[in-house]
């Protein structure tokens, strides 16, 4: 079974052997490892995966030493967090689109890296991976506390941004599906804190979920899968995703909800993806700590099917190498098990 095969068995929620898996770094954990290991950046990240993806958020204009300008024009300063950075300045400063100039999706780099990553990796299951898909989007042009006030007060323009802001993505979607060689659709919106979702779920149903599903529906027109990460406690709007066409949710975070009990409750109706702890585990734990995290993920998991072991985020720059190689040597030798 070739590692595509395996990813899309999970999927459908079905029983896959071995269990596909996947890892992500920051900027500083990879340097860390490849030192560690003796390795190169590029092969740290093809020994740790599944699936490849093709990412809407690489390939940014970079302004000056660390500042970057992503294709909606938002400037991010990556001098401290090196992976995503903070935006700069709101570029939407009135509830008004008339003086904001929407991008084209029709000219992005991320269709040259679909085309080199199926060249590179034909045996992967490859993404296309559309980051600040909707909310993000939006506050990254308006402010996040903005954004807020504008839903209340100004619940039009909100709709007309988001609104703009879907029609790009769905635009991005057609073209890179007519191009063939992906697999899935991965959105990247952040709707959860720690402890609940940031705007209440009656808000986030009158201004996330009808685009969301649109842009979902245009995946799935193309007989792509539906992929969402979506940080923080966010169980009150499982349903909702699930209802959009969502087949796999991740980053499924242990400290932000008892991934046990959603597992059970919904894993005939979506797939997870993540659930080894990166706030506690991979860097307060050692390396059995993560060995034994991940057994069990595996066992109650992913041998009951719809599971795809990972971390449960980015690893970061404070995890120890020897953590994450006792990760990579578990997902990699699970017939042992």
């Amino acid at each position: 079974m070739t590692r595509k095969e395996s990813f899309k068995m999970s999927l459908a929620r079905k029983i896959a052997a071995p269990v596909p898996f996947s890892v992500k770094f920051t900027v500083e954990a990879r340097k860390r490892y490849s030192c560690y290991i003796g390795r190169t950046f590029n092969e740290v990240e093809d020994s740790g995966t599944y699936v490849v993806v093709s990412h809407t958020n690489n390939g940014w204009w970079e302004l000056r030493p660390g500042y970057f300008r992503d294709y909606f024009g938002v400037v991010w300063n990556k001098t401290v967090d090196r992976t995503l950075g903070v935006v700069e300045e709101p570029l939407i400063v009135e509830p008004s689109i008339d003086s904001y100039d929407f991008p084209s999706p029709g000219n992005l780099p991320v269709y040259r890296f679909i085309e080199e990553n199926n060249r590179k990796y034909p045996e992967h299951f490859h993404m296309l991976s559309i980051g600040f898909t909707l909310f993000e989007r939006a506050w990254s042009l308006t402010g996040m506390e903005q954004l807020m006030i504008w839903m209340i007060s100004e619940p039009g323009f909100i709709h007309e941004l988001l609104d703009e802001i879907t029609k790009y993505n769905i635009g991005v979607i057609e073209k890179a599906a007519g191009m063939g060689g992906i697999d899935c659709v991965h959105f990247g919106d952040d709707w959860g804190s720690q402890h609940g979702p940031l705007i209440a779920p009656e808000m986030w149903r009158e201004f996330i979920k009808p685009r969301f599903k649109r842009t979902c529906d245009a995946a799935r027109r193309h007989g792509l899968y539906v992929s969402l990460h979506s940080c923080g406690n966010v169980e009150a709007l499982i349903p909702d995703m699930i209802d959009c066409g969502v087949d796999v949710f991740d980053p499924f975070q242990p400290e932000a909800m008892d991934i046990w009990k959603l597992y059970r409750e919904y894993r005939e109706r979506i797939a997870f993806w993540g659930g080894l702890s990166v706030q506690k585990t991979f860097p307060y734990g050692s390396p059995d700590d993560v060995r034994n995290e991940g057994i069990r993920l595996l066992k109650e998991m992913g041998g009951k099917g719809g599971y795809i072991l990972a971390p449960s985020h980015s690893l970061s720059g404070d995890v120890p190498p020897e953590n994450i190689k006792a990760f990579l040597d578990l997902a990699n030798n699970q017939g042992n098990l």
